[in-house]
């Protein structure tokens, strides 16, 4: 029944997810793509077109918006005070490698389009090739891991328990950042 659904609304998920969420969903689209269950190159472009139109979105809404008050608390937020004193003196590198850094894909887009006042003109192609790279990488990554399993378990039959996989890898993620969350407080 998943596979049926995977191979009906895989591409849609695919794109969704990476506007949405990012890494996890391009990640496991190249561990499915690796079993055959997405197809490799639609699921790349998938992946890619779900990251560039949604950090053009944000920067194109943030920019038409830039003095709403939701946009104005955004900036004042200190993770954005902080990401514009040490990043928005190279606005066009922050642009360029944003979407590689964790937790920045939604505050970069509004900073850079409130705050260091990108033209779109240059933002847009720039993300448009960022967006490219990042959703090659992860795809990549998604189709190593599905390798290694491969290797490891061989041909796995359910589909359910390789969706599994990145669950257990982002609960075991989320485990250690509260773990060393708890030793920084305790120090």
């Amino acid at each position: 029944m998943i596979d049926a659904l995977i191979a009906k609304y895989g591409l849609i998920i695919v794109y969704l997810g990476c506007a949405l969420e990012g890494d996890t969903v391009a990640i496991t689209s190249g561990l499915l793509a690796h079993h055959k269950l997405l197809p490799l190159w639609p699921t790349l472009a998938a992946a890619w077109a779900g990251a560039w139109s949604a950090d053009a979105v944000i920067f194109l809404l943030a920019r038409h918006y830039r003095d709403h008050p939701r946009v104005l608390r955004l900036l004042a937020h200190p993770v954005s005070q902080k990401m514009a004193r040490r990043f928005l003196g190279r606005p066009v590198l922050l642009a360029a490698v944003f979407r590689f850094l964790p937790g920045m894909r939604t505050v970069t887009p509004v900073l850079l389009a409130a705050g260091a006042r990108l033209s779109p003109a240059l933002y847009l192609p720039l993300t448009c090739v960022s967006a490219l790279v990042w959703a090659g990488v992860m795809v990549v990554i998604g189709h190593g891991i599905g390798g290694l399993v491969h290797r490891i378990w061989g041909h796995v039959d359910r589909t359910e328990l390789l969706l599994a996989l990145p669950v257990l890898l982002v609960a075991l993620f989320l485990g250690h950042r509260l773990w060393q969350m708890r030793r920084d407080l305790r120090e």
